[in-house]
């Protein structure tokens, strides 16, 4: 199946974010996705099932739908990207919690990328060892750069007033 994006207008892109769509573009990576979102700021939200904050978040309605109405009104992409491995879990937990927006289903190749791009170095052990924490939150800007690369849940004022400001 291939993901095909069109230009809409802007009532039009609306409504078309107000649902639930699954990239299953298998050959992308972070900065392919993001090149399919050009011009628009964009929202991402890394994730798995088996993250118990993750799900936790993910699962405060009132804040989930309070900035899916902001991102509409604002012509903001919401990206989930869901690290899960087998993917058994991923879409009904979507579909349930109506996590409207694009979603994308990592495959090895893809994980690599974000965690080559994304990965915390830190002492362990004696040990230097790169981790992907997630929940993890990006906010990328119009010209498809990360803007904020440490972004609140979508609840957060901080991530309000930073999208905000990049409206401007």
């Amino acid at each position: 199946m291939v993901f095909i994006f069109c230009v809409y207008t802007a009532k039009a892109q609306s409504a078309v974010d107000n649902q639930i769509h699954y990239i299953s573009d298998t050959t992308v990576n972070f900065d392919g996705l993001v090149k399919k979102f050009k011009g628009r700021l964009i929202y991402v939200d890394m994730w798995a099932t088996w993250c118990r904050p993750c799900r936790q978040e993910l699962k405060q309605a009132k804040d989930v739908a309070n900035f899916q109405r902001f991102a509409v009104k604002n012509n903001i992409v919401t990206l989930y990207i869901c690290l899960d491995r087998d993917g058994s879990y991923w879409k009904s937990f979507i579909n349930r919690n109506d996590l409207f927006g694009y979603h994308i289903l990592v495959n090895h190749r893809f994980y690599d990328d974000l965690h080559t791009k994304f990965a915390v170095s830190q002492l362990r052990q004696g040990k230097i060892k790169k981790s992907l924490y997630i929940p993890r939150h990006l906010i990328i800007d119009r010209n498809g750069l990360v803007a904020d690369s440490s972004a609140g849940g979508q609840g957060s004022a901080a991530v309000y007033s930073e999208l905000t400001k990049l409206l401007k």
